[in-house]
């Protein structure tokens, strides 16, 4: 403990314009008495992730006393952080303050985890972590600061569940093809939009869009989406009279210059084996045939720009065994530790070394291999996938 923080705070020096004999001169503040009082849960690590610090308000907040967890590592089923996906956060490769000890770098933004109290149940909290330097400039431990949420992860808890239920898949069976689809915001709300819907016996329609921004109002714009789905669902056959339909109501809601959406909507024709689509600022998609993959790209305008904007459609033939991949941008604007953006060619590199993932294993084991190239924990922008294999017709 003392290793840590047990130098007071200095003073004034005798030079400074506050006036001579003010309280500021009389007191000195050690950093263990400041961390006591605040209302913020603090505990501090060694390298090795043992507990050396834990202060009143992490006691209040977890129900953990400090004599219960001094010592122990946090991953000895004390806090058992879990994320918002419910991936557990004690491995090296996942813990938030491991990270920032391996990189001596202090997280840029507080991520939401979910801590495991003394009774037993999860609380919702937003941690902050850093690493803690000796006179040198070494690591030798981590700092976590953390806050209680669990109010406002309640209410957005059924935000997100609203939300989900908007986007939509075929139930059962759908001949001629398989689906595999994957929403994955940064937040507990995110401003991904995907659906699919099928329109009868040989047609499907989908859409996959991203939102401006991410966190609670992108989450409203995508509920607006689904609902302009909905309103415009007598000319969802025609991609390109449907996409000019969202530009023009979303255009009625924004400032000029700025931009709401990019997207792309799709329309399967397994009788004309033809894939229609209509792109609006969307990343590129991948199309892998005879196992083979490569990048197709449709320039377009982003939603929201220019109301009476001419969106084309272009048409793409389906043969058997055809695999295409859909994707938001924040799957491929992630940045390896160099700063090297992964992109859609380091997209396509992963795809012809591993393999095309056609199911919700193989995309899950894609999301992995991303963020092990980029070194961090989690995705820095929600990331949604829509994988789609046509097997032929029936």
């Amino acid at each position: 403990m003392n290793t840590f923080i047990s130098k007071p705070f200095a003073q004034p020096p005798k030079h400074s314009n506050r006036p001579a004999g003010g309280v500021g001169e009389k007191l000195a503040f050690s950093a263990t008495q400041i961390l006591q009082t605040i209302s913020d849960g603090v505990y501090v690590t060694d390298r090795q992730r043992r507990i050396v610090y834990w202060n009143p308000a992490a006691e209040r907040i977890t129900g953990w006393q400090a004599e219960e967890v001094v010592g122990y590592g946090c991953y000895d089923n004390i806090l058992c952080h879990v994320d918002k996906d419910g991936h557990l956060l004690c491995y090296d490769e996942r813990c938030p303050l491991h990270r920032a000890m391996a990189t001596a770098s202090a997280s840029t933004a507080p991520m939401l985890v979910f801590a495991l109290s003394k009774e037993g149940h999860r609380v919702s909290v937003e941690v902050n972590v850093s690493p803690v330097l000796d006179d040198n400039g070494e690591v030798i431990g981590g700092v976590e600061v953390f806050r209680d949420c669990s109010a406002e992860i309640r209410d957005l808890e059924r935000a997100r569940t609203i939300q989900r239920l908007s986007m939509k898949m075929p139930e059962g069976e759908t001949p001629g093809l398989k689906l595999a689809a994957k929403y994955q915001p940064h937040g507990v709300l995110g401003g991904d939009y995907c659906t699919m819907e099928q329109l009868d016996d040989h047609r499907y329609a989908f859409c996959i869009a991203d939102v401006m921004g991410h966190g609670t109002a992108a989450g409203l714009y995508t509920m607006h989406l689904h609902s302009l789905w909905e309103n415009n669902r007598r000319v969802i056959d025609k991609p390109a009279t449907f996409v000019s339909a969202l530009n023009r109501d979303l255009c009625s809601l924004l400032r000029d210059d700025e931009s709401f959406a990019t997207g792309l909507f799709g329309l399967i024709d397994l009788h004309a084996e033809t894939l229609a689509l209509c792109a609006a600022g969307s990343p590129s998609f991948i199309l892998q045939r005879q196992g083979r993959a490569r990048r197709i790209n449709i320039a377009s305008l982003p939603l929201g720009l220019v109301a009476d904007h001419v969106f084309e459609v272009t048409f793409l033939p389906l043969e058997p065994g055809d695999n295409l991949l859909f994707y938001t941008d924040g799957l491929i604007e992630i940045a390896s530790q160099q700063g090297e953006i992964l992109g859609n060619e380091g997209l396509l590199e992963l795809i012809n070394q591993y393999g095309f993932p056609a199911d919700e294993r193989g995309i899950n084991q894609l999301l992995k291999k991303i963020l092990r190239y980029s070194g961090q924990i989690r995705f820095t922008d929600d990331v949604t996938m829509l994988a789609v294999q046509y097997t032929g017709r029936k």
